[in-house]
């Protein structure tokens, strides 16, 4: 994929940025140094103060682009020392704490991937950082870089065989808010071939297309 980086100072959002591009080609590539209406998940917000790495890709559309996302930012963290691991469907932690997200918007037949990176500073006490992690200073464009060659790498591979490897919802007990608003809890017994969640809440099993997801338990 050919990538044509766009570096702008501050912006409503990245993903805004990206879905206003006319025309907009796959490989754009949009970072800010600040986001004024940064955006996660099913509207959530997305603290983004100077200093993390904001960026939204235009990729072309893939069932699986969210996972595939997800792990792409998971190894670049993994290769620079951070235990890295994905949250159903793709939440990036390390030890439970926030790390990274991931928002996936479809338009005009193309998938805009938003990324937001704590890389120095942490907005939310549940939440931590590259350099808290790392203990050494990162640059923003070091974890860019090392995203955008991991994106590109997971390409060739088994992109739920990869997942589930890294997931760390599976086997959890866990609390899903689905898309319709329904409530489940139970244990996630694995991420299937589509890559749903599958729940067992001890009377029926579950396959959750879409949704937040909150461990319930310790985990290992």
């Amino acid at each position: 994929m050919e990538l044509n980086v766009i570096h702008l100072a501050t912006v409503t959002s990245t993903q805004d940025v990206a879905r206003a591009m006319t025309p907009r080609r796959v490989g754009a590539v949009i970072i800010a140094d600040v986001q004024e209406k940064g955006r996660g998940r099913r509207g959530h917000v997305w603290l983004s103060p100077r200093g993390g790495l904001y960026v939204s890709i235009v990729m072309r559309s893939d069932p699986l682009l969210s996972l595939r996302a997800g792990i792409a930012v998971a190894r670049a963290l993994q290769k620079l020392g951070i235990e890295a691991r994905l949250k159903w469907p793709n939440d990036v932690l390390v030890h439970e704490k926030k790390i990274a997200g991931i928002l996936i918007e479809a338009s005009e037949g193309m998938a805009i991937v938003g990324i937001g990176v704590n890389i120095d500073s942490v907005p939310l006490p549940e939440a931590t950082c590259v350099e808290c992690e790392a203990k050494r200073s990162v640059t923003r464009d070091e974890v860019l870089q090392s995203i955008l060659q991991e994106i590109e790498t997971a390409c060739g591979e088994d992109i739920i065989k990869t997942y589930r490897e890294l997931c760390c919802t599976i086997g959890r007990k866990v609390r899903i808010i689905t898309a319709a608003g329904k409530e489940i809890m139970g244990n996630a017994l694995g991420i299937d071939r589509d890559g749903h969640l599958l729940v067992d809440d001890g009377k029926n099993k579950h396959m959750i297309v879409g949704g937040d997801c909150e461990h319930l338990d310790a985990g290992v």
